[in-house]
């Protein structure tokens, strides 16, 4: 019986690990996308500078390819050099945490 509740409580421990995790998470990509809105739009509702895809109409994985191909040069139209200037310094995960962010903008 003590096994069980010790496993309970490693189980209750994981997921609210994995709360503060996630949340912290969203804190940050909150936290990036301060210098996303000013283009982009609060809720990622404008076309940066004329040019760009709405982005609040992206699914996580199409924002991640976005960004990881800004990044490294394979992705992108007219944005793409003011772009990759913008994303350079992100992290995997600060670009996973900024995609997550904004999907929940919606």
């Amino acid at each position: 019986m003590k096994t069980i509740t010790i496993i309970s409580t490693t189980v209750k421990s994981l997921v609210v690990a994995g709360a503060i995790i996630g949340s912290s998470a969203m804190a940050d990509g909150a936290t990036l996308y301060k210098k996303c809105a000013g283009c982009h739009g609060m809720n990622g509702e404008k076309v940066a500078l004329g040019k760009s895809k709405i982005i609040a109409n992206m699914s996580e994985a199409e924002l991640n390819t976005a960004m990881n191909g800004y990044k490294d040069g394979s992705y992108g139209g007219p944005m793409k050099g003011l772009m990759k200037g913008q994303v350079a310094k992100l992290s995997t995960e600060e670009i996973s945490s900024l995609s997550t962010y904004i999907t929940s903008l919606k």
